[in-house]
């Protein structure tokens, strides 16, 4: 039951949430809200478990159940009395009983009784399991593999092959460690494999072995196994050992185990002896955590001969954490000539698929039917060879690999948006809301450790910019939340007047593409009272589509980024639940109550025609939500926040929940407005040339985030740009980009100062045209990524390495830039300089401040890369 943790960390979540959020919560509420909170999250311990026991199923199954059960309850109770909004006021001014009170006590009352109920059942059946335990010590089987039971062909990896040929039969007389790891059925063993049997191994060491670990494993076993390669210990040991375990069950636990222990350690010992004074090499096979490294690494002794262990696995953390001395290698994805290649070798070798072809009108049959000639034996072992990576994850990972599920495959996913929607849905445990996206970060980390997410793009800094998955990986989503019965993907009718059948109690809907989509589509059948979250993932015009969002009374996510609205529908205020919403809207309506989404979190309301510079403004009520994280448009303008009470100091409104806003109008960058998001980390100001106001310099007025680390400066038709003084930026600045400003490139001298700044990016016009850029002085002291974009610079120059901690260059169109800092060559901190869409001229340049490097440090350290330089052009 993968989602049975996500309903409820869920369900804590939306506790919490009402805990904090709901004013008129009374006493006796609070008490039984907390005493929920403290029930459900114990059942977390019994909850991270893998286990295909049945009677274990069932319960997680009931667990899930009743935490969606009583989730659907409250909110519904919540969700209904808010609509009630004049009769609550009247209740409130008149102190007038309500009956609202004593229902929402009664559902907390029977869910507290529900969860009992469940957290008795599960205590029982791990005292149940733990009593059974005992007697199955070391029945635990390993798959006892060796390396010609594998695929015999790979295409592509020969420049690979060579590397860790070379890396294997290295001069280093010590024992080492090399790691191979990737996503499962990548190809990982069928490369051992390839390099296990290659001519020059097999001459080269004394002793060969290969064991297959896996996630459930035999220490016995494997020792066994290894025997036999080394020595030639035949199975009847094996069998002895096993054999002799029903005599021993008649004497203590206690001594059961100890005596399996003394078996293994004698094993262990005659392994060790048998490999001492040998060159042996080891294959150890799909391992899956350092803790089976831990036991294993003790067989093998360093005999300062070059023995050789050679590891894979799909968690590169345990790669890194075994490789010894080199880093562990990456088994990259075929490059498309080599998947040609392998198309052709499955598709057209002997007993391929489409090797008896031969006439036009067989291949016209092919043509039709593509999808039929699919190998399902091929298809299912690689999908079984993916599921095991799936089935082995951490409770708390499974939701959040399920929901790359909602959107279509092969996309390119945004980093910072799938954490929004983690956070949205409730599948992150809440410790603390300014931890959230910190927590879900890590968690994708983890999934993109083990193999199972693939970056796609990384921001200047290298982190994680977007992702994707595999499509055989998609699939695997999509069967896994199908059988969860928690996603369900549409697709739109083909025939005009046919109408969708949903099935009914998905939690997550999606939309994925606008094949056969029509007029007549509607929502109408779906079970809209389950429903958590609606995704659309085409552009669309609100005309074709018709929501009903009146249906949807507890939806989290409405994710409409790519649909266009004239204005943001009025319906959707009624969604109190609603706590991510992303869609494209021209305005707001001035009298739209959007406080009523008390619940939101993430606001993303792009323009339809950004490029108009149209300015999107947002009523007071902006500031009555508490919850809100995350504020993105194109261009918006805020009032100044309401004033509080205080006695001795004018105080506003602070929204301190808000990390990020994008869009401000530069005519917001107000002392009040600042202090009233004081808490972002994230800022992006745009705006035009009349709004940037040189006489009150109203970018000194950044002095009051004292929490920011980024901050975006972008400028409509190239605007002049007054830049703080540089008492007045932030002081914890760490990224900034200037998009359009118009600077004065004496304006540096102020940015050079900056003491934490770590990543500047300068684009499209970010100061005035100038012939070059003179650095006389030394300054940046934190730099380390510098992005310069579509520049008309001619001359970047420097006498000397004025960037003392610079790592990373990326110059992207500067089509005139002919010179970069000379000093570059004297740098021991840079490591990369990359040209895109340069002349030819500039590449040479660098590659002799590569080359001067080389010859004066003696480091190679340096690299130059060059894309798409411009040819044909005088330089």
């Amino acid at each position: 039951m993968a989602t049975v943790y996500a309903a409820v960390t869920s369900l804590m979540g939306t506790i919490q949430l009402i805990s904090q959020s709901t004013s008129d919560l009374q006493e006796d509420h609070k008490e039984h809200l907390k005493l929920l909170y403290d029930k459900v999250g114990s059942m977390l311990e019994f909850l991270d478990t893998n286990s295909d026991d049945e009677p274990m199923k069932d319960l997680l199954k009931n667990v899930k159940d009743v935490a969606h059960k009583v989730e659907d309850e409250v909110e519904s109770h919540i969700q209904r009395e808010a609509q009630k909004k004049l009769l609550k006021m009247l209740q409130r001014v008149f102190h007038l009983p309500t009956n609202a009170h004593s229902r929402l006590l009664m559902i907390l009352q029977r869910a507290i009784k529900d969860i009992d109920s469940v957290n008795r059942e599960l205590l029982k059946l791990r005292e149940n399991n733990m009593r059974a335990g005992n007697c199955s010590l070391g029945a635990s089987t390993s798959s006892q593999s060796n390396a010609s039971t594998l695929e015999k062909e790979i295409v592509g990896y020969n420049i690979e092959q060579e590397l860790m040929l070379g890396q294997l039969r290295g001069h280093s007389s010590q024992l080492e460690v090399i790691s191979i790891f990737g996503m499962g059925g990548i190809g990982k063993s069928t490369f051992a494999k390839r390099i296990f049997f290659d001519p020059s191994i097999l001459s080269f060491f004394d002793i060969r072995a290969w064991i297959v670990v896996s996630k459930d494993y035999s220490i016995r076993k494997m020792l066994l196994s290894l025997l036999q390669n080394a020595i030639g210990v035949d199975e009847e040991a094996d069998k002895k050992s096993d054999g002799e375990q029903p005599n021993r069950l008649q004497k203590s636990d206690g001594d059961l185990e100890d005596g399996l222990q003394k078996i293994d350690d004698a094993l262990a010992d005659r392994l060790q002896k048998s490999l001492k004074g040998r060159r042996y090499l080891i294959v150890v096979d799909d391992i899956w955590s350092t803790e089976a490294w831990d036991e294993i690494k003790l067989w093998f002794p360093d005999n300062s001969n070059r023995s050789r262990i050679l590891l894979t696995t799909r968690d590169m953390n345990v790669a890194q954490y075994a490789s010894f001395p080199n880093d562990p290698f990456p088994m990259r994805l075929l490059k498309p000539k080599e998947s040609w290649h392998l198309f052709c070798q499955k598709a057209f070798g002997n007993k391929g698929t489409l090797s008896s072809k031969r006439t036009l009108d067989a291949w016209r049959e092919v043509a039709k039917s593509v999808s039929s000639l699919v190998n399902l034996d091929d298809y299912e072992r690689c999908s079984r060879v993916l599921s095991l990576s799936y089935s082995y994850l951490p409770s708390h990972l499974k939701a959040c690999f399920l929901y790359f599920g909602v959107f279509p495959k092969a996309s390119e996913i945004s980093v910072k948006k799938l954490i929004r929607l983690w956070v949205a849905e409730g599948l992150l445990e809440l410790k603390g809301l300014e931890e959230l996206e910190k927590l879900g970060s890590s968690l994708l980390h983890d999934l993109i450790n083990k193999s199972l997410v693939v970056v796609s793009k990384r921001s200047l800094d290298g982190k994680t910019k977007t992702c994707r998955i595999h499509d055989l990986l998609h699939d695997l989503c999509l069967r896994e939340a199908e059988k969860e019965n928690l996603l369900y993907v549409v697709n739109p009718p083909i025939a005009k007047g046919h109408r969708t059948v949903f099935p009914k109690g998905r939690r997550w809907v999606s939309l994925h593409s606008t094949r056969g989509f029509s007029s007549l589509f509607r929502f109408g059948d779906l079970t809209h009272s389950k429903t958590r979250s609606l995704h659309i993932s085409f552009t669309i015009s609100i005309d074709y589509l018709a929501l009903r969002l009146n249906h949807f009374k507890l939806l989290r996510v409405l994710d409409l980024e790519k649909v266009g609205f004239d204005n943001l529908p009025r319906e959707i205020v009624h969604l109190v639940s609603l706590r991510y919403l992303a869609m494209i809207v021209r305005t707001i309506p001035k009298d739209l109550p959007i406080s009523k989404l008390w619940n939101l979190q993430t606001f993303v309301f792009p323009q339809c025609f950004p490029n108009t510079c149209h300015t999107i403004y947002l009523s007071n009520e902006i500031w009555e939500m508490s919850q809100l994280r995350h504020l993105h448009s194109s261009k918006i303008y805020l009032n100044s926040p309401p004033k509080v009470s205080s006695a001795n100091e004018v105080k506003y409104r602070v929204l301190e929940n808000l990390q990020s806003v994008y869009g401000l109008s530069s005519s917001c960058c107000t002392k009040e407005i600042f202090e009233g998001i004081k808490k972002v980390k994230k800022l992006g100001i745009f705006g035009k040339n009349d709004e940037y106001d040189g006489k009150s310099r109203c970018l000194d007025n950044l002095i009051y985030l004292h929490e920011l680390e980024e901050l975006s400066i972008k400028s409509y038709m190239s605007s002049f740009v007054r830049l703080p003084r540089l008492d007045s930026f932030p002081p914890n600045l760490k990224k900034l980009t200037l998009n359009d400003t118009g600077l004065m490139w004496k304006d540096m001298t102020t940015i050079s100062m900056l003491p934490k700044l770590n990543v500047l990016q300068l684009k499209n016009g970010a100061f005035r045209l100038r012939i070059a850029w003179e650095v006389t002085e030394m300054g940046f002291p934190e730099l380390k990524f510098l992005l310069l974009e579509e520049l008309n610079l001619v001359y970047w120059r420097a006498a000397d390495d004025y960037f003392p901690c610079l790592e990373r260059v990326i110059i992207r169109n500067c089509r005139y830039l002919k010179e970069i800092p000379q000093g570059f060559a004297d740098s021991v901190t840079l490591q990369q300089i990359e040209l895109h869409g340069c002349i030819p001229s500039l590449v040479t340049f660098a590659e002799r401040i590569q080359k001067e490097q080389l010859e004066s440090l003696g480091s190679d350290m340096l690299k130059v890369y060059a894309f798409e330089t411009i040819r044909g052009r005088a330089s």
